[in-house]
């Protein structure tokens, strides 16, 4: 049996996004039928509960944040990942800079790149492969569309809105990596 693949997600502090988009990646990867070894980190804490706000909000959906403790981001943490996943720009410019820019995306920018790939071909390793491969120097520089905002210390509304946000990419990424063509 294959290794599963592993995707890093990354946000500012690991308290909001990324521990949502972990599980969330997690729940549609089980249902696409992929074996993924999702965890998530930050930048600024380390042993920090999730945000209460996103905790809300995905408790809301059925998921359980309680456990969950933030990480600082190391280079050893994105050397073992298939593809290292971020919420804004920055981030993937700071993992670079520390680590090399191998295997680091936004996670938007990562679902349309899969969904550009002429059909599902190969292994979920080869189309990252392929992805990476046709990247742009400048796809991490400046500010863009494909960054997911940051709610922390926003309204219970605007924490939704990002959740509604994640659940729509990492199902289309989950989809993407089984091969599948996202709708």
């Amino acid at each position: 049996m294959a290794e599963p693949l592993r995707v890093l997600v990354i946000c500012t502090a690991n308290i909001c996004r990324s521990p949502a988009a972990e599980v969330l990646l997690r729940h549609h990867a089980m249902q696409a039928g992929i074996d993924l070894d999702v965890s998530s980190a930050g930048f600024l804490y380390d042993g920090e509960q999730a945000s209460e706000m996103m905790a809300k909000v995905m408790g809301e959906r059925g998921f359980d944040l309680d456990a969950h403790r933030s990480r600082l981001a190391d280079c050893d943490m994105v050397a073992g990942a298939d593809a290292v996943v971020t919420m804004e720009r920055r981030h993937g410019r700071e993992l670079a800079a520390r680590c090399g820019p191998r295997g680091i995306f936004t996670l938007r920018g990562l679902v349309a790149a899969l969904g550009d790939l002429d059909g599902g071909d190969g292994s979920a390793r080869d189309r990252l492969i392929a992805v990476e491969s046709a990247r742009r120097p400048g796809d991490l520089l400046g500010d863009g569309p494909d960054e997911v905002a940051d709610p922390f210390g926003k309204s219970i509304r605007v924490n939704r809105r990002t959740a509604d946000d994640l659940d729509r990419l990492t199902e289309a990424l989950a989809v993407l990596l089984a091969g599948e063509s996202s709708t």
